[in-house]
């Protein structure tokens, strides 16, 4: 399955893995939980934000010709009348430094890295429900929902020129690149 958003816009600059730190505001470098229980984690934590996932699908998004192992999260919501509404948050992992020297550790380090995305990704979420908590009539999940099919309504609204300047500088910038599946 290729990922390419409709509009291209530019990468946002991100550390390599290997430079992440913890005081910087990255967490889950040195995790030890299993890729499984990070997707349990996730599963849990969308549940609780009123969602149910269907499918995390592992892949590589190609971006700005570098390799970031990432997954496609898909989900539902169910509305009250019944009708249920499809959405999906693409993580891509911090990429990782291959030098020569390195090549030995090079799928230790991106299953970390890949790890270290789902950690965050939980913690994000868990955050998305304490305001959820905080503000009423909050929708947590919304910005992830998809509009035509393709389309979220984060990238619609990062896509969209006049909506594009009600945003800080930067944060209109959303990932170009490809994402292929890993079977």
């Amino acid at each position: 399955m290729n990922f390419i958003p409709e509009t291209p816009k530019k990468a946002q600059i991100v550390p390599y893995f290997d430079d992440a730190r913890a005081i910087d505001g990255w967490q889950g470098q040195a995790t030890d939980k299993s890729i499984k229980t990070l997707e349990r984690e996730v599963r849990e934590a969308i549940h609780r934000l009123g969602g149910v996932v269907t499918n995390f699908i592992q892949g590589v998004y190609v971006i700005e010709k570098e390799k970031r192992q990432g997954y496609q999260v898909t989900y539902v919501l169910e509305a009250t009348d019944g009708t249920m509404t499809r959405g999906r948050i693409d993580i891509a992992a911090l990429p990782v430094k291959q030098t020569y020297h390195n090549y030995k550790t090079l799928d230790k380090r991106r299953e970390q890295s890949l790890k270290m995305s789902l950690y965050m990704l939980a913690i994000a979420l868990n955050g998305t429900w304490f305001l959820q908590q905080l503000s009423p009539g909050y929708a947590a999940l919304m910005s992830w929902l998809l509009v035509d099919g393709e389309h979220t309504v984060t990238q619609i609204w990062s896509e969209s020129a006049t909506m594009g300047l009600l945003l800080p500088p930067g944060s209109s910038e959303f990932v170009e690149g490809n994402f292929k599946e890993i079977s």
